[in-house]
């Protein structure tokens, strides 16, 4: 994490080259990038709220290594476009937990890996002193894997609030007699509410679940390469805001996948980096970035009791990189 009295300095120095622009000359030049030896913190959490009368929420940490390669083209003298992807080369396994609202004791626990990767293609409309404006499509996947499942001290009490819950609910009840009076091997309330329990020891299959969404994105951003590419210090500053206008999730535990479009949600994205150019061909740069998407709940509901849903999650993820930029024009 990088501590206040580091940034005073770094932003000191963008705002520097960019008030010394009008003692430079613009130029609008092509580039390619390449991240190596990269790092991300990644945290992502999940939360159902008032699901069978409970609130739950998860909560998973990890740090992965990851890479961040793209492009940057010139078209004339004020727009141009850029592909960056990102992507996690090793997802690193650690313990998930589940944790219900008003209880001590967490309800289960899992050990689980997260691969999460982005793609944005955005245009750049240039003011001609380093500083100019994105927009475009923002492409992002999140794979994560559950296993190793362990019962919580906390499951007996979200097991009895829910049949508490479902039996307050006479539509839910309905369901449920249904369930009884079929020939399905559920002979009773009680073998219902058996068969329903959460019991995470006993699913001893490992959950996958797949993630897509695409976006709109736009925001400003700051290169000192397009001032000066010459030998000397490089620096680099952007921030993105935008929104997904599809969504689509596949979990290994339902029988279909959910998607929506313009469902809500928030993503924003920044990068903050301190380098040097070699050259007008190669530099090398210190990278900073940090990715923050939040998605509200999709839910499908098939009767008064039973649904499909993904709960509200949240992820945020800090890395650093070494990266690489070249221009053999």
């Amino acid at each position: 994490m990088i501590t206040r009295p580091l940034l005073k300095p770094l932003f000191a120095a963008i705002a520097l080259a960019s008030s010394s622009a009008a003692m430079a000359e613009f130029e609008n030049r092509s580039f390619s990038v390449f991240g190596a030896a990269g790092m991300q913190a990644v945290n992502y959490s999940e939360e159902l709220n008032d699901w069978y009368g409970v609130d739950l929420k998860s909560d998973f940490s990890t740090v992965n290594f990851v890479q961040r390669s793209g492009g940057y083209t010139a078209v004339d003298e004020n727009l141009g476009f850029s592909i960056i992807s990102h992507s996690t080369l090793i997802a690193f396994e650690d313990t998930e937990e589940w944790n219900m609202g008003g209880v001590a004791d967490p309800v289960q626990e899992s050990t689980n890996s997260l691969s999460f990767s982005t793609l944005d293609i955005s245009l750049a409309w240039h003011f001609q002193n380093g500083w100019y404006a994105t927009g475009g499509m923002h492409y992002q996947k999140t794979a994560f894997s559950r296993f190793d499942w362990t019962m919580g001290a906390g499951n007996d009490e979200l097991n009895s609030t829910m049949r508490a819950y479902i039996e307050s609910q006479p539509a839910m009840m309905e369901v449920v007699d249904q369930y009884v009076a079929a020939d399905n091997g559920i002979d009773s309330r009680d073998d219902y509410f058996d068969a329903i329990a959460n019991n995470p020891q006993a699913n001893s299959a490992v959950v996958f679940e797949d993630t897509a969404n695409f976006g709109l994105m736009a925001g400003i951003a700051y290169d000192s390469y397009f001032m000066t590419q010459s030998s000397g210090p490089r620096y680099q500053f952007s921030l993105e805001v935008g929104t997904p206008f599809y969504e689509r999730v596949l979990n290994s535990g339902e029988d279909k996948a959910l998607d929506r479009t313009f469902g809500g949600g928030l993503d924003v994205t920044a990068k903050l980096g301190a380098g040097y150019q070699f050259s007008t061909q190669l530099s090398a740069m210190l990278l900073v970035t940090g990715h923050y998407s939040h998605r509200d709940e999709i839910v499908e509901w098939y009767n008064a009791l039973d649904s499909t849903r993904l709960p509200e999650n949240t992820l945020t993820a800090y890395a650093g990189y070494l990266s690489l930029g070249w221009n053999f024009e």
